[in-house]
């Protein structure tokens, strides 16, 4: 493995035979680098095993948000014919970002009282999602449109009884793929999930915000660069958004799995992460179906989410709440572009102008999401196509700290509003300790300190001319499993 270091936001460095460009954070340091390409090289097969398979990596880029990872480091692009690799994706697969604004919501209306409302839809059995066989079939085949085609017909219950169906599919544009990963069938380990049927069952998975790093924040908008920008996606400076990270949960686990042990049963020589279209076009077509199966997933239920965290607010207010969406696109998953595999582990869409047709952003640039830590706020960002950069952008800030260093070292400021299944201060966690210890040791894994600061990976894409930046959102709370 060879680097090149320079001052300049590009650098470059040969990996397992493989020239790989880098956009660097600025406070990127040597040892954290190197830490992700040593995962970076034992996660890129040889290309004299890509050649064995019959496959090709074309190009590789990191974006400034690059960071260790097993088995894959995180912030990575790269394009590839002849087959794929699920194990770069993962088994976090279809995750991504939803950022929605709320009309008629004002800063001040977000007060403490919220706390209890989110606590219980999202971890005190409020949620309330009630799916027949028929609409599960049609999410994870159709993915948004399914789902909405299934309100069409049959009238929600619960949450999605309070659905304006207008609005949704006015928003479908507003949708990266228009919410849907072309599949051709529900796969059959998912089966028993999706039978159709007109049965309303009650919903355990969907709608869930699950672990890790994923979260519901509520935020402000605090600054536009971009006032036209920021006018076609439906922003003021002081309005309310609710931001939303999460994925396909169990079901790109069961995909991720069972792939991952079907290659090992199945090829007889190279590397067996590669899946083959010439060697193995049965199970590169499943997993293909899959995959789009587990995407359609992630947006259906970061929809869901959206709409339990929309439902806690009009709670407190007792209203009705306005919205719409301002951009939902996947950060996890593989893209087919004719021959081209496009591979993003935690690394954004970003394409430029021209690119979403039928989209209000088609002359624009696509919407780039750009998190930070808890306490650092967001940044929406529009993508300019960069050919160099793969039509890529950052995730979030990237990690500076492993989880466990994390646990030792970072801990949540107190001014930080953190909303999780236990209130911390409740009265009957005072006598146990071992409770406390733990839910404070997660929330410390994923503390600001654990992350770069947002403005150090926003520079280097603004100079490599991946993104240009619209509006800054600062946080208000935050929601965490």
């Amino acid at each position: 493995m060879k680097t090149s270091d320079s001052r300049s936001a590009i650098a470059y460095a040969c990996v397992s035979g493989h020239l790989v460009r880098q956009v660097v954070a600025c406070d990127e340091g040597p040892r954290q680098r190197r830490r992700a390409l040593s995962d970076l090289a034992n996660a890129l097969p040889l290309p004299s095993d890509l050649s064995l398979a019959g496959c090709e990596i074309v190009r590789v880029v990191t974006t400034p948000d690059f960071h260790a990872g097993k088995p894959v480091p995180v912030g990575v692009v790269l394009d590839m014919v002849g087959g794929l690799m699920p194990h770069i994706i993962g088994n976090d697969i279809g995750c991504g970002m939803r950022l929605i604004a709320l009309s008629d919501v004002k800063p001040g209306d977000l007060n403490a009282r919220l706390d209890a409302h989110l606590r219980h839809l999202f971890f005190q059995g409020g949620r309330d999602i009630a799916l027949t066989g028929r609409g599960r079939h049609a999410c994870l085949r159709d993915g948004i449109c399914g789902l909405l085609e299934s309100l069409t017909h049959r009238r929600g219950r619960g949450l999605l009884a309070t659905v304006d169906l207008e609005a949704c599919w006015r928003d479908v544009n507003r949708t990266c793929d228009d919410g849907c990963f072309a599949t051709t069938t529900v796969d059959r380990d998912f089966a028993e999930f999706a039978t159709v049927d007109d049965h309303h069952r009650h919903d355990a998975i969907m709608g869930t915000i699950g672990g890790g790093n994923h979260f519901v924040e509520f935020g402000v908008v605090d600054s536009i660069t971009d006032r036209r920008f920021a006018a076609v996606a439906g922003l003021t400076e002081g309005g309310v958004v609710v931001l939303v990270h999460s994925g396909s949960l169990d079901f790109g686990q069961l995909v991720g799995t069972r792939v991952r042990e079907q290659l090992r049963r199945s090829v007889a020589a190279g590397d067996r992460r590669v899946l083959s279209l010439e060697q193995s076009p049965d199970l590169a077509a499943r997993t293909i179906n899959a995959m789009g199966n587990a995407a359609n997933a992630g947006f259906a239920n970061r929809f869901l989410i959206g709409l339990a965290a929309i439902e806690a607010v009009s709670r407190l207010l007792g209203r009705r709440i306005a919205h719409h969406l301002v951009y939902d696109a996947p950060h996890n998953l593989i893209w087919r572009h004719g021959e081209i595999f496009r591979h993003r582990k935690g690394a954004c869409p970003a394409r430029g102008l021209g690119e979403l047709c039928g989209s209000p952003y088609q002359w624009l640039g696509e919407p780039v999401i750009l998190p930070g830590s808890m306490g650092d706020g967001t940044w929406l960002l529009k993508g300019a196509g960069c050919a160099a950069g793969l039509q890529s952008a950052a995730h979030g800030a990237g990690r500076r700290l492993s989880r466990n260093e994390a646990r030792a070292q970072a801990g949540i400021p107190d001014r930080l509003r953190v909303v999780g299944p236990l209130d911390l201060h409740a009265p009957d966690l005072r006598n146990r300790a071992d409770i406390v210890h733990e839910l404070q040791g997660r929330l410390s894994e994923e503390a600001p300190d654990a992350y770069r600061p947002i403005d150090t990976v926003l520079a280097p894409q603004l100079e490599a001319g991946l993104v240009s930046a619209v509006a800054r959102i600062r946080p208000v709370l935050t929601v965490k499993g």
